[in-house]
């Protein structure tokens, strides 16, 4: 693996990875978060995310033909490629043993990347989350308080679901190498996933690249 990417696996799944392990290892380093917004269409849920309005639990029908159209039916998700300039493959090809075997203490289950020309700008992460009463809501709040005392971070919104079954928040930081974060999470039967962009600011970026990375927020939801 090379250096440059071996760092940037290691800072998403820290980033991943810490927000599940804080719940019971009282370690919290997570650059990231919050401000809020919410509504509903029709009994669709709609998040508003960074690169435009976001439909929650509305998955795509799945047929004979999607092949772009990722769903893993054991651990409960489905996402799209924007076209076939994208791919999806594990991020346990670029974890060492000892990585895994450190991650999955912390209740890491599975993990893919959603990238374009070797950007891994997309992971998806699943944790099992090891607190019967886990409050998303209580979670998030904590954070909220922590980042408030870092420097040069800003939170552009937050959103947390008052049913505790989904979050979506932002992050812009002086970081060169990581400018904004964006995490939708949603939390379903003591299990967290977790999809996080990291890159570039939505206001940088082509309208391309904004309806590219619309389409795989938008399509990430659970089954």
């Amino acid at each position: 693996m090379e250096l440059n990417t071996e760092r940037q696996l290691v800072r998403y799944v820290l980033i991943g990875s810490i927000v599940c392990g804080a719940l019971w290892m009282g370690a919290w380093e997570f650059t990231s978060l919050l401000d809020s917004q919410k509504g509903d269409n029709l009994g669709t849920k709609i998040a508003v995310s960074g690169f435009g309005d976001i439909n929650l639990f509305n998955p795509q029908k799945v047929g004979l033909f999607s092949t772009d159209i990722y769903q893993d039916t054991q651990l409960g998700f489905q996402i799209s490629k924007p076209n076939n300039d994208w791919e999806i493959h594990s991020i346990t090809d670029d974890l060492s043993s000892s990585e895994l075997d450190s991650l999955q203490t912390k209740g890491f289950v599975d993990g893919i990347y959603i990238e374009k020309n070797h950007n891994k700008q997309f992971l998806l992460t699943i944790f099992d989350i090891k607190k019967d009463d886990f409050s998303l809501h209580e979670f998030i709040d904590q954070q909220i308080s922590l980042m408030e005392s870092q420097k040069n971070i800003s939170i552009p919104f937050e959103q947390v679901s008052p049913d505790n079954d989904w979050s979506l928040f932002a992050v812009e930081s002086s970081d060169d190498e990581m400018p904004y974060s964006e995490q939708l999470l949603f939390l379903k039967d003591n299990r967290l996933y977790m999809l996080q962009y990291a890159g570039e600011s939505p206001q940088t970026l082509d309208s391309d690249q904004i309806n590219d990375f619309k389409d795989i927020m938008n399509s990430f939801e659970l089954i």
